[in-house]
C-alpha cells in the first residue's frame, strides 16, 4: 500500500514538473502570453531596392538581418511576383536573392520583415561559439603610430574596453590634437574607412569590436541606415555612436549588416540603392511567438499549432473537457454533490456553450421532464430493456421536433437550439432517472438531477472563461497538471464537505 502511495506521489510530482516546466519555458523563453488579451508590438520594416536593369538576366542579392538576443525576425515577405526569390546562407550569413531572365529599365524590389522585441531583460550578449570578426592587421609604420596613439589614450585613464574605444574615437574625430591619429587617418583607405581603422587599433589594444549598420525600429516612416561601433566588454556588446561618442541603446536597433558583409549586390543592373521604412503594429503575442524563428523549436514544431486549422478548432473544444472532468471530480469527491453519471455534467456543459446557460437549463429541464412523463407511460407496457430505450430515443427526437416547430411558429428560434443536446445521452439520462425514481423515489431524482445541473453550470462558467480557453489551447501541457490534480483527488479518502455538515450536530453534542 505504501509502495502504491509512493508511486502515486512520484507520478504526480513528475506530471506537475513537466506541465508547469514546459509552460514556464514557453512563457519565459518563447514569448507565449498567459493572458489572452496580451498583444505584442511588431515593427514592419520594408526594404526598397531600386536599380536600372540593362536588358539581360538580373540577380539581386541583399543581406538579411539575423535574430539577436532581443530582436526576433518573425517572417520575411517577398513582394515581387515577377522575380524568383530564394534565401541563401553561406558562412552563417543569410541573403535574400531575386533573379529574372530578362529585365529592362527602372526596377523596384520590395521586401518586408516583421520584427518584434523579446523581453529578455538582458543586453546584447555575445554567443559562445561566435567567431571574432576579421580585422585588417597593422604593420610597419602603422603599428608604431598605433602604439603611440594607444599610449596617449591610456594615459588619460581609459582602461576598460568601452572608455578606451570612446577615447580612441575622440582622438580620431579630432586628429589635429594628435599627430599619430592624424597620420593614421591618412592611411584609413587601406583599412576600409575610419571605423575599420578604429577596429584595427582596438584589436591592437586587445579589444574585440565590430562595425554594425542598421535601422532604429522606433522611428516610423523612412529610415536611414546608420553605422555604429560595437565593443565587447565581458560577455556583452556595447554600441558606440562614433560621432557623439555615447553608448547607444540597442534594444530597438535592427542590425542589417555587420563588418564587411555586403548590403546589396546587383548583377545585370546599375545605379542600385536600397532604402528603408518602418511602421509599428500590434498583434496577438502568441501569434508572434508561434510564427517567429524561436517558435520553430521542436516543442512548437510538434504541437497542435502545426495541425490543419479545422483540426485545431476541434481540439480547442476537446482540450477543455479535462477541465470539466476536474470540476466533476472536485464536486463529487471533495464536495459530495451527487450527479447523474460522471460524464453527463460535462456533456450538458458543452451544450450550454452552444445555447447559453439559462436557455440551456430551461431546455434541459423541459426535455427531461417530458421524457420522464412519456417514460412512465412506457413502464406500464412492460417492455424489454432495448425496445424501451429505443422508444425513449424516438420520444426524445419527437420532443426535439415539437419544441423546435412550436418555438419557430411563435416567432422565436430559441427552440431550435434543442438540437445541440446529445439525444443519445438525453435518452439514457431519462431512462436512468426513471429507474432511479422507481427505486429511490422523486427526492433522489431531484438531488441527482439538481447536482448534475449545478455541476454543469459550474463547468460552463469555467469553460466559457476566455482565460481558461486561452490557457488550454496555448499551453496543452497544462493537461498534465489537470491529470495530476485528478490523481490526487482520486487518492483522497477523507470527509467530503457535505459530510462535515452532516456530522455537525455530533460536534455540538
Amino acid at each position: 500500500m505504501k509502495s502504491n502511495k509512493r508511486q502515486l506521489m512520484i507520478l504526480v510530482g513528475v506530471l506537475l514538473c513537466l506541465g508547469l516546466g514546459v509552460t514556464l519555458y514557453k512563457v519565459l523563453f518563447l514569448g507565449f502570453a498567459l493572458s489572452p488579451s496580451e498583444r505584442q508590438t511588431v515593427w514592419t520594416v520594408e526594404a526598397e531596392i531600386s536599380f536600372l536593369a540593362q536588358g539581360g538576366p538580373v540577380e539581386v542579392s541583399v543581406n538579411l538581418p539575423d535574430n539577436l538576443n532581443d530582436l526576433v525576425v518573425v517572417d520575411v515577405v517577398d513582394e515581387n511576383a515577377d522575380y524568383a526569390y530564394r534565401v541563401e546562407e553561406q558562412d552563417g550569413v543569410r541573403r535574400g536573392v531575386w533573379s529574372k531572365d530578362h529585365a529592362q529599365g527602372p526596377q523596384k524590389i520590395y521586401q518586408r520583415l516583421n520584427v518584434y522585441r523579446l523581453e529578455t531583460g538582458k543586453g546584447r550578449e555575445a554567443k559562445l561559439n561566435e567567431a571574432p570578426p576579421k580585422v585588417v592587421p597593422l604593420s610597419g609604420s602603422a603599428k608604431q603610430l598605433a602604439d603611440s596613439l594607444l599610449m596617449d589614450v591610456r594615459a588619460k585613464g581609459s582602461e576598460d574596453p568601452v572608455s578606451l574605444a570612446r577615447e580612441l574615437l575622440f582622438q580620431l574625430n579630432l586628429p589635429e590634437n594628435n599627430t599619430s591619429a592624424s597620420s593614421l587617418l591618412e592611411m584609413k583607405d587601406t583599412f576600409g574607412g575610419s571605423l575599420e581603422l578604429a577596429r584595427s587599433l582596438l584589436r591592437r589594444a586587445g579589444v574585440t569590436s565590430r562595425v554594425v549598420r542598421g535601422v532604429f525600429l522606433n522611428e516610423t516612416g523612412h529610415n536611414s541606415l546608420k553605422s555604429y561601433l560595437e565593443v565587447l566588454a565581458g560577455n556583452t556588446w556595447f554600441m558606440l555612436d562614433p560621432r557623439e561618442l555615447v553608448v547607444v541603446d540597442s534594444n530597438a536597433f535592427l542590425i542589417w549588416q555587420r563588418n564587411n558583409e555586403s548590403l546589396l549586390e546587383v548583377m545585370g543592373g546599375t545605379n542600385s540603392k536600397v532604402s528603408f521604412a518602418s511602421v509599428e503594429n500590434s498583434v496577438m503575442a502568441n501569434k508572434v511567438a508561434i510564427e517567429s524563428e524561436l517558435g520553430k523549436t521542436p516543442l512548437v514544431d510538434f504541437s497542435i499549432y502545426t495541425l490543419p486549422v479545422h483540426a485545431q478548432t476541434s481540439f480547442k473544444l476537446l482540450l477543455l473537457i479535462p477541465f470539466g472532468a476536474l470540476v466533476v471530480a472536485i464536486m463529487r469527491n471533495l464536495v459530495g454533490i451527487r450527479t447523474s453519471g460522471t460524464f453527463l455534467p460535462i456533456l450538458i456543459a458543452l451544450t450550454f456553450l452552444q445555447t447559453s446557460l439559462f436557455i440551456g437549463l430551461a431546455l434541459f429541464v423541459l426535455i427531461v421532464g417530458l421524457g420522464l412523463v412519456l417514460r412512465s407511460y412506457l413502464n406500464q407496457l412492460n417492455l424489454l430493456l432495448v425496445p424501451r430505450i429505443s422508444a425513449v430515443l424516438v420520444f426524445v427526437i419527437i420532443i426535439y421536433l415539437a419544441i423546435s416547430v412550436i418555438s419557430h411558429k411563435m416567432g422565436s428560434d430559441i427552440g431550435l437550439l434543442v438540437t445541440f443536446f446529445p439525444m443519445i445521452i438525453i435518452s439514457w439520462t431519462i431512462e436512468r432517472m426513471s429507474i432511479l425514481w422507481e427505486e429511490e423515489g422523486f427526492k433522489e431524482v431531484f438531488i441527482q438531477g439538481g447536482g448534475s445541473l449545478l455541476t454543469s453550470s459550474l463547468i460552463y462558467l469555467l469553460l466559457s472563461s476566455r482565460l481558461v480557453g486561452h490557457l488550454a489551447y496555448s499551453f496543452p501541457e497544462l493537461l498534465l497538471v489537470v491529470l495530476a490534480a485528478i490523481l490526487m483527488i482520486g487518492s483522497y479518502t477523507g470527509f467530503r464537505l457535505s459530510e462535515l455538515r452532516r456530522f455537525e450536530p455530533l460536534g455540538r453534542e
